[in-house]
């Protein structure tokens, strides 16, 4: 809404000028104005009725936007730095993303930097993550990612260190080794649980088999493991305490609850190196993140198990990928369930009816749908002159039926039966292992998304402190000299 104000303030403002020059030049002010307020949307709608006005507009002729670029992107490592604002980290992003869409990064390149290309593009894990997070991505682009944000970053903390980390060395390897390994972000927790090595070795001490005989004989083998496995894991790991600016070593048993099938017919792609893949390994029932305990733990690319937490919220998110009915099915179910309860045939033919009046034919009906439903039956009883002349104990009865009948069809299923009608799919070969993370999101954020965001930032950390290394080893050298020299002058 603000931005489409913007818009049209803007242009209004735009059409009152008739100088050609004039309005190509404010134009671009007002451009510039949109980018740094950061609204895109504006931008956007003003970028494309630059048609109206007859005008071309060339990125590369707004000023300052490598500048108003960083301020952006820095702003918003700020609000994750100062006030652990970790969503502000989707900002950034959305910042890029915005960039690689209107090409905001493109520049010339040297011949030095060509060959820095030639080699990132070796890396094919790296090119996956961008495309998937950006689509296309230019060789600018490229550059920008590897080289001018890492180094904006350390410059960045270099004069604005963390309140609570003020020792240099600690804060680098905080963000490089603690930060992406036990975090917080879009109200779901994060940590990078074990090596996957140290997983599969705990699987196939519960659950042997010949891995060579599944090869030869995997169909036949598939049928046999489709019963679910639980075991327990110690794990040891290391946690930062901002209270106390320590690390402390602490242990924890987590129960898991695999699929046997998934594990098995997925092993080799898991333990694959260069697979840009998030394969689903487990869902923790003891032990999780997750204020009941729970998690999910997914494989990534880089041979680590990151464990998700999941709550009650996420069981609707859940819930709507299995349990929808379209009217006539959701009808046929409630009339089945109120007989069932013995309600009266007149009370379910007027329920069957005004429902057939008061449903979309195409509307789908789901857990989400369950009290909205309830509330439209029982005001429509209320106004029936029939149920109008029930007491209020009868009609209340009435009303429970009802309700019980659409809670038989619309129940919550529980978190454990969810992931076994997953894993059946799996098995069935009707859903992915790795398209699990997908389908599991908490408001508009799946599972999948902070794995691969989580990906792209570990590139950007390690070329972080790859600078301050090299940053730091010129300093000392440089001390190392001047020490020499003071020592030299004394003599």
């Amino acid at each position: 809404m603000i931005s489409n104000q913007l818009f049209i303030e803007f242009k209004t403002e735009l059409l009152k000028i008739k100088d050609k020059n004039k309005l190509e030049r404010v134009y671009y002010e007002k451009l510039t104005k949109c980018l740094k307020a950061r609204k895109f949307k504006a931008f956007e709608l003003l970028f494309n009725a630059s048609v109206d006005f007859n005008l071309f507009i060339d990125i590369k002729k707004i000023p300052n936007r490598f500048d108003i670029i960083s301020k952006l992107l820095l702003n918003s490592i700020d609000k994750i730095s100062t006030g652990y604002q970790t969503s502000a980290l989707g900002e950034i992003l959305d910042t890029l993303r915005f960039c690689n869409e209107y090409n905001f990064l493109e520049r010339d390149i040297s011949n030095l930097e060509k060959y820095s290309l030639r080699n990132l593009k070796k890396d094919t894990l790296f090119l996956a993550n961008l495309n998937d997070l950006f689509g296309k991505v230019s060789n600018s682009f490229i550059l920008y990612v590897y080289k001018v944000m890492p180094q904006e970053l350390y410059e960045f903390f270099i004069k604005s260190p963390i309140s609570f980390i003020p020792d240099r060395d600690g804060l680098m390897h905080y963000i490089k080794n603690i930060f992406f390994n036990q975090y917080s972000i879009y109200g779901l927790s994060v940590r990078n649980i074990s090596p996957i090595d140290n997983f599969i070795k705990v699987f196939k001490e519960n659950y042997p088999f010949n891995e060579s005989q599944f090869k030869k004989h995997e169909e036949e083998l598939t049928n046999k493991v489709k019963e679910l496995l639980e075991f327990e894991v110690l794990y040891r790991y290391r946690t930062f305490y901002y209270d106390t600016e320590e690390e402390h070593e602490n242990q924890e048993i987590k129960k898991h609850l695999v699929s046997p099938n998934n594990i098995i017919k997925n092993l080799s792609k898991v333990l694959k190196k260069n697979n840009y893949k998030f394969y689903n390994l487990s869902m923790v029932l003891h032990g999780g993140l997750g204020p009941q305990g729970l998690g999910f733990t997914y494989s990534t690319p880089k041979g680590e198990v990151i464990e998700i937490c999941s709550d009650t919220r996420q069981n609707k998110a859940i819930i709507i990928k299995f349990k929808k009915f379209l009217k006539t099915q959701f009808i046929e179910k409630l009339g089945k369930e109120m007989t069932n309860l013995h309600i009266k045939e007149i009370t379910i033919e007027k329920v069957v009816n005004y429902l057939i009046d008061a449903l979309d034919k195409k509307e789908l009906i789901s857990y989400f749908e369950k009290e909205s439903v309830l509330r439209n039956i029982k005001n429509f009883l209320l106004e029936d002159g029939e149920y109008q002349k029930f007491s209020e104990n009868n009609l209340k009865r009435v009303e429970n039926k009802i309700t019980n009948a659409i809670h038989a069809i619309l129940r919550p299923i529980k978190m454990m039966d969810q992931y076994k009608a997953r894993m059946d799919l799996v098995a069935r070969g009707l859903l992915k292992s790795e398209d699990i993370a997908k389908l599991t999101s908490l408001k508009e954020k799946s599972h999948y998304d902070i794995l691969r965001e989580r990906f792209f930032f570990q590139y950007i950390t390690n070329w972080f402190y790859e600078i301050y290394e090299t940053e730091k080893l010129k300093n000392e050298n440089k001390n190392n000299v001047n020490k020499y020299e003071r020592n030299d002058k004394k003599q």
